[in-house]
């Protein structure tokens, strides 16, 4: 649970470093996770398209933020988060020592 909630609570941090483990924790949690229930809530028209679209915000901010901090890990330059597909195989390799 502290992979989930962790982002949440460094979401302004882009310095700092964070693990392999919590990064693809969290971007599992969201894609496996947060996408089918919007989806399944938008289906039984429980949200409209503007809260769905707010809900994905909530969960992307941390989601950018923990991208920037793994990039910073691996010593590449965090904007590159920024970039779809490159971003997720830089963020696959391993913490520079």
């Amino acid at each position: 649970m502290k992979y989930i909630l962790n982002p949440f609570v460094k979401i302004v941090d882009i310095t700092g470093q964070v693990s392999e483990k919590e990064f693809w924790i969290y971007q599992a949690f969201f894609i496996f996770f947060v996408g089918p229930l919007i989806g399944f809530l938008r289906g039984l028209d429980s949200i409209n398209d503007t809260n769905a679209m707010i809900i994905r915000l909530v969960f992307l901010l941390p989601s950018i933020t923990l991208g920037m901090r793994r990039l910073n890990e691996t010593k590449f330059n965090k904007w590159l988060f920024l970039i779809p597909f490159v971003n997720l195989i830089l963020a696959s390799f391993p913490a520079e020592k």
